[in-house]
Formats: structure tokens, sequence, C-alpha cells
């Protein structure tokens, strides 16, 4: 049986946010992700209204390097803990579906802005699959690893599989762009919310900061370029 104990201590290397801190996140993300296609970018009310235009692709590749670098660090720090790897490639997930958001959005464009959002769809079709996958094996481990302790997983963690999939049938059964986006972010990125909530478990840091200054550094950096994704710069 693992120990609680175990558990913290493989946690520890973990610089993403989670509890508390990485739920808010999440819904932040998802909140902003939906006004993009009601035209009301969270970050550029000049812009409220107006045609959508995708991210330039210097701001694009700057917010990149502040999401992936996290995530590439806590993978490096937790090189020997394949879930930690997993949940950190999960945590992605939000990056590559935004680059889709975007390609989706952007298909009434002038020829140059078209081309770039078919890129950006591309590659996020590209990305979101494979980091999707490994965010929910990743979290279904945290899970069993979990069970084996003294710490019982709440049954509202394996409603996530539920809800996950009622998404997904929605979205099939529903033929209406944007509802089909918002139901495909929910089911790609809920392993999420719960992998915030056990991480929070095992280590009984539910504010969901990082308890070492390097960790800390990186989670704050993470969350800024999220934030980055949906800023506007268009005029």
């Amino acid at each position: 049986m693992v120990s609680p104990n175990e558990l913290a201590a493989q946690a520890s290397c973990y610089g993403l946010p989670y509890g508390i801190f990485g739920i808010f996140c999440w819904w932040f993300t998802f909140f902003s992700a939906s006004l993009v296609h009601a035209n009301c970018p969270i970050f550029a009310p000049w812009r409220w209204g107006k045609s959508y235009r995708v991210q330039g692709p210097y701001l694009t590749i700057m917010t990149s390097i502040l999401i992936l670098g996290p995530a590439i660090y806590t993978c490096f720090k937790c090189k020997s803990d394949w879930i930690m790897i997993l949940v950190a490639l999960g945590q992605l997930t939000p990056w590559a579906f935004k680059l889709m958001n975007d390609g989706f959005k952007g298909r009434k464009m002038d020829s140059e802005k078209l081309k770039l959002g078919n890129s950006y769809r591309i590659a996020g079709l590209i990305f979101t699959i494979p980091l999707s996958s490994a965010g929910w094996v990743g979290m279904t481990a945290l899970s069993i690893s979990l069970m084996k302790t003294e710490k019982a997983v709440s049954i509202w963690i394996w409603s996530l599989y539920v809800i996950a999939l009622i998404a997904m049938i929605l979205a099939c059964c529903i033929n209406n762009t944007t509802f089909r986006l918002i139901m495909a972010y929910i089911f790609s990125s809920l392993h999420i919310i719960g992998s915030h909530v056990i991480f929070a478990l095992i280590s009984n840091h539910w504010n969901g900061f990082a308890t070492t200054g390097s960790g800390m550094a990186s989670s704050i950096i993470f969350f800024i370029g999220k934030r980055l994704l949906f800023i506007d710069t268009n005029s």
C-alpha cells in the first residue's frame, strides 16, 4: 500500500497550479474561451462586438514559451515519476485547444490571416489529442494511487468521466460549431480539475501554490502565460 507521505513526496516536484488556484485557472480559461465566440475577448474591450481576429504569431510564440517552459521544468523535475509527467503534459491541453479554437473562429478572415488561422487549427488538433489523452491517463493513475492510501477518492472525481462523456455526446448530437467547441473543451480538459483536487488532497495544500520558491515561480509564470493567450493587440 502506498502511504500518503509517499504520494505527497512525489507531488512535491510538481511546478504547476493545482488546488483552488488551479481550479480557478481552469474556470477562467473556460470563461475566456467562451467569450471569444461572443466576440468579447476578455482582455480587449476595444474589440467587443467586432469580428474576431486570431492572435498574432509573435505574441503566440511568447505566450507558448511562458506556458511550455513551466511544464517542461516540471517534467524534468519529476522525470522519475511518469504519472506526474503525464499530468503536467495534460495541463497543456487548454493551450493546444486555444490554438485550435482560434483556427476555427478565424475562418472568415482575409487570406493572410486565414492562412495563419488554418495553421493554428492544424497545430491545435495535432497537440490537443495526445495532451488530453496524457492528462486523462495521468489523472486516472493518480486516482488509483490515491485509492491505495488512507484517503478515499470522492465519488465526484469519478463523475468527471461521466460529465466528459455527456459533453462529447452533446457535441456529436448538436450541430453548432460554437457549442461543439465548448463541449469539446470540457471533454478534453476536465481531467485537469480532477488532478488539481487530487494534488490538493495528497499535499494538504489546498491553496494550490507550490511550497518551493522555484515551484511557485513556475506556477505563476504558467498562470501569466495562460492569461496572455487571450490578449488581443489588434486595434
